[in-house]
């Protein structure tokens, strides 16, 4: 499957997709899977920028960088998200550390790859956005991504949104061209997956005249189990694969070494690039249309 991704409908001018990674709920895998896919991308000569707009700021530790320590004077995706900063401003290159210690010499950029810094003060954005004087705050994202990504710098922009939807994540929304819903085999996933594609199409009508065009395409089941785990799991996910067919990505077991690597602050394509995991994390890129880039 090679997919056609549709540019921007706000910003045609950049003819990229722009990835929201999001479900419902949280301990779903949305940051393990989204660092390690566009990480890999990376790798294998593509470039992207990664957003980090979850509450927890994982994202941001993962390439190095403390969401909840950060430097005074420092700006991030908060200062972004007020109009106080630029996205240049709070954009910096995604890393992965080599050696103990936080200076920026304990890490190594990862060529094609930037991140726009995250913020635990993001926890404090639903209620920024719904009190704001501007009836217009929800679309600053897309308003950032339409004025000041440069056209041709990226392949692709990810987005990686909170464990809720409030208006935050209806910002996040109306930025996205395609949504990565995750999920785990439980019915309640399922039947939060199938209500957020609801709120996705009724976001589409509400804000149509707004160019907002997004699209649930993608689906990933994480932590997925094998028959002698219970046959449960299993009627989950074939009825997982039932409906979504094409559009479910190759399902993720779990794996302690997802954990080893976020805790090293290395993304799993280098800490652990020959592992199961990897090989599953390779085969979703090249779903997503991101197979090793051809000189």
């Amino acid at each position: 499957m090679n997919p056609t991704y549709l540019p921007p409908k706000y910003a045609p001018h950049l003819q990229i997709p722009v990835f929201l990674v999001m479900n419902r709920a949280g301990s779903v895998g949305k940051t393990s899977v989204a660092n390690s896919v566009f990480t890999l991308a990376a790798l294998r000569g593509w470039t992207g920028l990664i957003i980090d707009a979850d509450l927890q700021s994982d994202m941001s530790f993962w390439f190095g960088y403390d969401g909840d320590m950060v430097p005074e004077d420092t700006p991030t995706i908060h200062d972004l998200m007020l109009g106080s900063a630029t996205l240049e401003a709070v954009t910096v290159p995604a890393r992965t550390r080599i050696a103990a210690g936080q200076g920026d010499d304990a890490f190594q950029e990862i060529p094609g790859l930037d991140l726009v810094r995250g913020d635990i003060k993001m926890k404090q954005a639903d209620g920024e956005l719904v009190s704001a004087k501007d009836a217009l705050a929800v679309f600053w994202l897309q308003n950032v991504i339409r004025k000041q990504v440069p056209q041709g710098k990226y392949d692709f922009i990810v987005i990686d949104a909170p464990a809720s939807y409030g208006r935050l994540s209806e910002s996040l929304l109306v930025a996205a061209t395609d949504v990565i819903t995750m999920m785990k085999p439980m019915r309640k996933e399922l039947r939060g997956a199938a209500a957020l594609a609801k709120e996705i199409v009724s976001l589409n009508d509400d804000y149509d005249r707004h160019d907002v065009r997004v699209s649930p395409t993608w689906y990933c089941i994480n932590d997925a189990k094998v028959a002698s785990q219970g046959h449960f799991f299993s009627n989950i996910q074939d009825e997982a694969r039932e409906i979504y067919g094409d559009r479910l990505l190759p399902e993720l077991k779990n794996a302690v070494i997802v954990a080893e690597a976020y805790d090293a602050q290395e993304p799993l394509p280098i800490w652990a690039p020959k592992s199961e995991s990897m090989k599953t994390i390779g085969l979703i890129a090249d779903q997503l249309g991101f197979p090793e880039k051809r000189a």
